[in-house]
């Protein structure tokens, strides 16, 4: 796989990027020339087993080892690694927790960095995991945090909004599902009647409601 060529213009880009980052957050810039370094590796070899040595070797040397994290995480989950990137998420979780810079000791609040941290991982096993998942992560993010209002309100929101959006999702199959079994019931119902055409003397033939009907006068109080 070959090399991406950059044009006069981006490489102008880049390195007024650069500049600018090594002038006002030269751990910033130190890192991100090794993840494009990575990146490129990458594109060159085919695959990630060089670039994660590189990344590897990265995390032992800058001091914004979140960008090198999320580089990585993001490499991998474009590669197919799921599992890989959920890993690396934990040991960016334990690195940022043994970080005494991301805690300060005199009123037990936590940095920015920590909460983006935790916003990240919940982000990823909401695109990635399953509810369940990202509940699991929400919890550790509180207890991570306990007087970072800020984080607390964003995790509750993130969760609301995809339990609503699964909510959504869900619906048109189970209305057609339900129409299908209260379909499904009626039909057993008038076939061990024989010729009786009304209904009238269908229902007391029920030892129990329609599956159907449970489902739907039961699906507005179920939660997801």
């Amino acid at each position: 796989m070959g090399m991406a060529v950059l044009g006069e213009a981006q490489r102008q880009r880049r390195r007024s990027v650069y500049e600018f980052l090594d002038a006002t957050r030269p751990a910033r810039g130190q890192a991100l020339r090794w993840c494009e370094t990575a990146r490129e590796m990458r594109r060159v070899d085919g695959d990630m087993k060089e670039a994660r040595l590189l990344l590897r070797g990265a995390l032992c040397c800058v001091k914004d080892y979140a960008s090198v994290y999320r580089t990585w995480i993001a490499m991998e989950k474009e590669a197919g690694g799921v599992g890989v990137a959920r890993w690396l998420f934990e040991e960016w979780g334990a690195v940022c927790a043994k970080d005494g810079g991301l805690r300060n000791e005199g009123d037990g609040a936590t940095a920015d960095a920590y909460g983006d941290y935790w916003c990240a991982y919940l982000a990823f096993e909401l695109g990635h995991g399953d509810l369940r998942r990202a509940r699991a992560v929400a919890a550790r993010a509180v207890r991570a945090c306990p007087r970072d209002a800020s984080l607390r309100d964003t995790v509750e929101l993130r969760l609301r909004d995809e339990q609503e959006r699964q909510r959504r999702r869900r619906r048109p199959g189970l209305f057609r599902s339900a129409k299908k079994w209260l379909v499904d019931d009626l039909r057993a119902c008038f076939s061990s009647v024989g010729e009786q055409r009304s209904t009238s003397g269908c229902l007391p033939l029920f030892s129990r409601p329609p599956r159907g009907y449970r489902r739907l006068v039961t699906d507005g109080d179920e939660s997801p």
